[in-house]
């Protein structure tokens, strides 16, 4: 997904959403709000723009500088509003209040689950007998959709994979609801939220799903591998579902179906200079 339209699979959602929703309202939407660390807010920024209306979008102290010019190249207005999604999803919902804009949840909606399913549904016309899926989770728009998909339509396993700082997913599963995190903290700053959407955790509470996680200095190696051995441009947050199968990580290879595994990529959004740094940690 970093070859994807706004550089991320985030666009699937966002063009989903911001049609239904313009297709509802059946006239021009007056503009777009959303908050997001910076994939989602691009995606956003580019489907506004050539949907022909004004977008602003929150973003955390810490954006990656070169999500915020992508961001700002698409015309959108820019605000920094804290470092956790809370704090940028309060001063977006503020937004609307004030403008009348409507708002796109990043993660959080059945029409942008539906958007991001369509990953799934690609893997799936292409390898009809897939084995197993694997896809980085954040808010879980991208793992809910792949994983209603897997139920419905295939025998596949689906292993849903978060950074070692920031596993909502992980720890919801174990408590059997789900759970909201004091804090997050990655390399993998895509998937950084401090819980799991609402509704995105519905879907994959039902299942088929394997939680794993990674730690930092596993994503780092699984994106110089991505990106030295196998020539694809990912993001820290992009490596993190190939992680275990391309570094052995056990138990999870072992106790695996022998067949064929997909992991997808879900982006490639990165400054070069963060970039340079990451791999030479």
């Amino acid at each position: 997904e970093c070859k994807q339209v706004s550089g991320s699979f985030k666009a699937r959602g966002a063009y989903n959403y911001l049609l239904q929703t313009q297709e509802a309202a059946d006239a021009p939407l007056p503009g777009v709000v959303t908050y997001s660390s910076g994939n989602h807010g691009r995606a956003v920024a580019e489907v506004a723009a050539s949907l022909g209306f004004p977008a602003t979008i929150t973003v955390p102290e810490t954006i990656d500088p070169s999500k915020r010019a992508a961001i700002e190249r698409a015309g959108a207005r820019v605000i920094e509003a804290g470092r956790t999604s809370e704090s940028r999803k309060k001063v977006a919902e503020e937004i609307v209040a004030e403008t009348g804009f409507v708002m796109c949840p990043p993660f959080d909606h059945p029409w942008i689950i539906q958007g991001q399913s369509t990953v799934a549904a690609e893997i799936i016309r292409a390898l009809p007998d897939v084995t197993a899926i694997w896809s980085p989770v954040g808010g879980g728009g991208l793992a809910a959709g792949t994983c209603s998909l897997v139920r419905a339509k295939t025998e596949a396993e689906f292993y849903a994979v978060e950074p070692e700082g920031a596993t909502a997913l992980a720890q919801s599963l174990a408590a059997g609801e789900r759970q909201v995190l004091e804090s997050t903290e990655s390399v993998a700053d895509g998937l950084l939220p401090l819980a799991v959407g609402e509704t995105n955790w519905e879907c994959l509470r039902a299942g088929p799903v394997t939680s794993v996680t990674v730690d930092d200095a596993t994503i780092r190696a699984s994106l110089a591998r991505l990106r030295h051995d196998c020539d694809v441009a990912a993001e820290p947050s992009g490596a993190v579902a190939c992680a275990p199968l391309l570094m052995g990580i056990e138990p999870w290879l072992s106790n695996a179906r022998a067949g064929a595994h997909v992991a997808i990529v879900s982006g490639g959004n990165v400054d070069p200079a963060r970039l340079e740094r990451i791999l030479s940690s």
